[in-house]
């Protein structure tokens, strides 16, 4: 639903130029065309970045609505260049000369900056030299968009073209570059509302993982079992937010992450983490909550993607009525975080149970082992996943062949760039 909304409304531009443009010749109005809806799709993905709670559930998530906000910044660079390379002619429709010479320099610098942007976002790893992009300089490359668009916008408002500021074209194309300003701003100076400040309470060094526990200074974030949050440190080095699921919250508004150390940042968090920090958490996002879910649900984690089902365990009451199977994958049994606590959770509720896969011992995991450990009938059941698609895709695929078919496969897209 929420994709539909967003190429309709990108589509509106194209439409609203065929009276606007099409007369002044067909060449002409490719390029406008082209380049109006260019200019929609870019401030949607302004507002799409502001990571709107409204359109989530529209999206089935934000990891999907991230997706998409990558397909559409594709979509809107292939447009620019249709726009760029056949150029409008619209000789003696200018407002001032002066004006439609700023506006068409506005246009080369917002038009080079957003290709040299966009190209930097599809390609994470620069070829050849087999370097990787660090997430920081990716980010904050990324954050120049919104200063890129205002040049395009510039543009728009002032370049010469064969129709008037009443037009509906004018209007639309008005009004969506007034949102895509104004979502830029918000995301730069006033986003930090939706923030909670937490203090670090505890910091736990485990094989797989490390812990961090925070309490809220004063207000905690609304999170619900499964979801995530983006996390950020008050501290040098550590300042960029990361998204990382919440793997446990508490009544007193306390909250958990168990992570991973993987990379630049969660290697210097492992290593400089320390307890009085203080973090700022946003959240939650997500539609991995296994309420949605039905009557027999299969929960499949894979290494550290234990954590949203830490979450959602904690959550289980005996008032349950759901089947639950939990089976964590790991190389080693050192590395299965809250395992005893898990297996606790398993020996007080009845329609819970939990066991662990040790590919060191047992090898890899496949479709007819975890169908081994699961307790009901699998045929019919849900399965939720968290970890490496690899693993999904060959559990699902397996299932399938050995005549078992899922309600439903619930997983979430973490990589946001």
């Amino acid at each position: 639903m929420g994709k539909f909304l967003i190429v309709l409304l990108c589509l509106g531009a194209t439409v609203l130029s065929i009276p606007a443009v099409s007369p002044y010749g067909l060449n002409n109005w490719i390029s406008l065309a082209a380049s109006s809806t260019a200019f929609v799709a870019m401030a949607l993905n302004q507002y799409l970045a502001t990571r709107p709670r409204l359109l989530e559930p529209l999206f089935g998530g934000l990891d999907r609505m991230y997706h998409f906000h990558r397909q559409i910044g594709i979509a809107a660079l292939l447009l620019i260049l249709v726009h760029y390379f056949i150029e409008p002619d619209f000789r003696g429709l200018q407002l001032t000369a002066e004006l439609n010479s700023l506006a068409s320099d506005a246009g080369e610098i917002g038009f080079y900056g957003l290709v040299a942007l966009i190209a930097l976002s599809l390609v994470k790893r620069i070829p050849l030299v087999d370097w990787e992009i660090p997430y920081h300089l990716w980010r904050q490359s990324h954050r120049l968009m919104g200063v890129f668009f205002i040049f395009i916008a510039f543009h728009w408002f002032f370049i010469k073209r064969p129709f008037g500021g009443d037009a509906l074209l004018a209007n639309y194309l008005t009004a969506f570059g007034i949102l895509g300003i104004l979502s830029f701003l918000y995301t730069q100076f006033i986003a930090f509302t939706k923030t909670r400040l937490y203090k670090v309470s505890k910091v736990t060094k485990l094989p797989a993982a490390t812990v961090i526990e925070a309490e809220p200074f004063s207000k905690a974030i609304k999170a619900r079992p499964g979801q995530f949050g983006f996390l950020h440190f008050a501290k040098s080095g550590l300042r960029e937010p990361h998204p990382f699921t919440i793997a446990g919250t508490g009544r007193d508004g306390s909250i958990r992450f168990a992570i991973k150390p993987s990379g630049d940042f969660t290697n210097r968090l492992r290593q400089t983490a320390e307890v009085g920090d203080r973090i700022y958490v946003e959240g939650g996002y997500g539609r991995f909550v296994h309420s949605r879910g039905g009557d027999r649900q299969i929960w499949l984690a894979g290494g550290i993607g234990i954590t949203p089902f830490l979450a959602m365990s904690e959550s289980l009451g005996r008032d349950e009525k759901r089947q639950i199977h939990l089976v964590h994958c790991v190389k080693d049994a050192d590395e299965a975080v809250d395992r005893d606590k898990l297996m606790g959770k398993s020996a007080e509720l009845d329609g819970f149970s939990y066991h662990v896969h040790n590919s060191k011992d047992n090898g890899r995991i496949d479709a007819a082992k975890l169908a081994e450990t699961v307790p009901f009938e699998v045929d019919g059941a849900d399965l939720w996943f968290c970890g490496p698609p690899g693993l999904r895709n060959a559990i699902v695929k397996g299932l399938k062949k050995a005549g078992n078919k899922l309600r439903r496969v619930e997983f979430e897209r973490f990589e946001f760039r």
